[in-house]
């Protein structure tokens, strides 16, 4: 039995085992947003999971795409005190990717940024809340957030953002 209820005790692998194995779970059932799940590989290796989902069923609001993609990553570096990690909503249909990014880039931004990419290019980033708990628990509250964020999208000029400076 693997414990799991804080960092020392974890790897990427088995985290992103955990991972799969949660939303592949949900497949057959008729009620689930999630449509497939896969691992998201790099020379043979375990980098992250994808998850392919129906929007409306997963954000439980109409959306005007059919079908959207969460790809996750997580990441234990060694020279830092916290986790490293990627949440994001992909929708291929409108080329647009908003997610959480908690890693060692734009530190100008602090250790978490919100980053709004549109047709390959970086439209915004703003700071967002650092999370340092488990990453399940992290992973748990950035999916709920994915409503909030959505629905606060704007769009001016065809080009989408989010109002203000500082987002969850």
């Amino acid at each position: 039995m693997l414990f799991l209820a804080n960092r020392a005790n974890l790897d990427t692998r088995t985290l992103l085992s955990r991972i799969h194995n949660r939303f592949q779970t949900q497949v057959p059932n008729e009620e689930s947003p999630v449509e497939q799940v896969r691992y998201r590989t790099s020379t043979g290796n375990k980098v992250g999971v994808r998850v392919t989902v129906t929007p409306e069923a997963f954000l439980r609001t109409s959306h005007p795409v059919d079908e959207a993609e969460i790809q996750i990553v997580f990441d234990f570096p060694q020279t830092h005190s916290y986790d490293f990690y990627e949440i994001q909503w992909v929708e291929a249909d409108r080329d647009l990717m908003i997610g959480w990014h908690q890693d060692e880039t734009h530190t100008d931004l602090g250790e978490c940024h919100l980053q709004v990419d549109y047709r390959g290019e970086t439209v915004q980033r703003a700071e967002a809340e650092f999370i340092d708990t488990h990453p399940l628990n992290v992973l748990d509250r950035r999916l709920g957030h994915f409503v909030a964020v959505l629905d606060a999208l704007t769009w001016n000029d065809g080009v989408p953002s989010l109002p203000g400076q500082s987002v969850r």
